[in-house]
This record gives structure tokens, C-alpha cells and sequence, in this order.
């Protein structure tokens, strides 16, 4: 949920008799574009991420020793529509951490918080596709590796 003026990263508490300074949306344009991806994600804009739509949630991997979630949305299921999305809370990066998914195959990053398109500030932590194979894992029918920052949300979907 984003609280209005977030977006623009807004000072102060919350007043609604206060009007937004909109010249933020131009002096964070990265936090902007960031919001803006999310958006286009949770509207399947590029159609491979119907799953954001619908109500199907699986928290299929809670770890917390290293401070990770792991989740499945989908509609139907299948290609266009599932969608994994991995949740570090802590302060370590992960090159190599394997999670399950409802799939084999090439699963793609479709977002990485992380990334230094939103910030020049961030850490830019290179998180990749991967292929899941057939080794279930977290009581999903497949797993592969993932690469994922400190403190980042990556969300993965198949084509």
C-alpha cells in the first residue's frame, strides 16, 4: 500500500489540508519509476503477470533465521500468470538461494528493488533469470537459484 505523497517521498506526517510538492516527482524520478514498474506489474501491463491480479496467495518459504519470505500468486496458473516473489528483510545479499516454484523452466526477473534505475544510491545487487528444475522444493514442484540484494523484494514470472 503506498500512503499518499510516499511516492515523492514526502517530509513530515500526514496532512491532507497540505498540498504535495509534485516538483519531488521530477527530483526522484527513479523512486517514481519504481512505483510506476509496480504498478505495470500489478496491472499485468506486459501480460506475464496475471497472478498480481488475483486473490491465489502461497507464503510457501518463511525463513526466519536469514529474514526471507518466499510467495506464489496466480490466477489459473501457467505462464503469464504465476508469479514468485522472493523478500529479503535482512541486511545480507544472497548470490545462490534456492527457493521452490510451481514450474520448471526459464523464469524471468521482472523486478528488482535493488536495482540503481531507482536510486544511484542503491546497492544495485544483479539479481538473474533462472531456470527452475524439476527438484521440488518448500512444497513447490521445482526449484532454482536466485540472486537477491539486502533488503530487496525480486518478483520472477514465466513468459
Amino acid at each position: 500500500m503506498v500512503f499518499m505523497g510516499q511516492e515523492f517521498l514526502a517530509a513530515g506526517w500526514f496532512d491532507d489540508d497540505r498540498i504535495l510538492d509534485w516538483t519531488n516527482a521530477w527530483r526522484f524520478a527513479g523512486i517514481t519509476q519504481l512505483y510506476r514498474d509496480l504498478v505495470h506489474l500489478r496491472r499485468n501491463w506486459f501480460n506475464n503477470t496475471r497472478g498480481l491480479r488475483a486473490q491465489n496467495v502461497n507464503v510457501f518459504h518463511v525463513n526466519n533465521v536469514n529474514k526471507v519470505i518466499g510467495m506464489h500468486r496466480w490466477d489459473i496458473g501457467g505462464p503469464g500468470d504465476d508469479v514468485v516473489v522472493l523478500l529479503n528483510f535482512s541486511n545480507q545479499a544472497y548470490s545462490n538461494y534456492v527457493v521452490g516454484f510451481p514450474r520448471g523452466g526459464a523464469w524471468s526477473v521482472r523486478f528488482n528493488s535493488d536495482a540503481s534505475v531507482y536510486d544511484a544510491f542503491f546497492g544495485n545487487w544483479p539479481s538473474f533469470d533462472a531456470v527452475a528444475s524439476g527438484v521440488g522444493m518448500h512444497g513447490m514442484p521445482a526449484s532454482a537459484s536466485i540472486s537477491v540484494g539486502p533488503y530487496t523484494a525480486v518478483i520472477m514470472s514465466q513468459d
